[in-house]
């Protein structure tokens, strides 16, 4: 299993973008706690929200998530459910893709996702 920690300016301000689109918070530690991180999953898909403090360099936080799409499988049944959760975030229309699956990709915090139906 891959589990990417993405960094973000601030983890907790992340983690309300993606719960607002349907996505679970699995855990978030307390910022006094050293270690500010936070998970959030949509279906068994997991994700790590860290700090950018000590990990990217102050000129490059303009460049996060760039030239990077994290690609998620949900299950086929709850795909307009999905597409309707992400709506607000300007997510793109449900197309089928080359490869023979639906897919629509959204961008959070910076970061691309595609995200497929089994």
């Amino acid at each position: 299993m891959i589990r990417p920690i993405l960094a973000c300016e601030d983890p907790y301000r992340a983690a309300e973008t993606f719960v607002s689109a349907g996505w679970k918070l699995d855990f978030s530690q307390p910022p006094e706690s050293g270690d500010p991180l936070v998970g959030v999953s949509l279906f068994e898909n997991s994700i790590l929200l860290g700090i950018t403090d000590g990990y990217v360099a102050n000129d490059g936080k303009r460049y996060l998530g760039c030239g990077v799409e994290i690609y998620l499988t949900i299950p086929s049944k709850r795909m307009e459910e999905v597409h309707k959760n992400h709506s607000g975030l300007n997510a793109a229309k449900i197309e089928l893709q080359p490869w023979g699956v639906y897919a629509f990709e959204v961008s959070i915090e910076n970061y691309r996702f595609m995200i497929a139906a089994e």
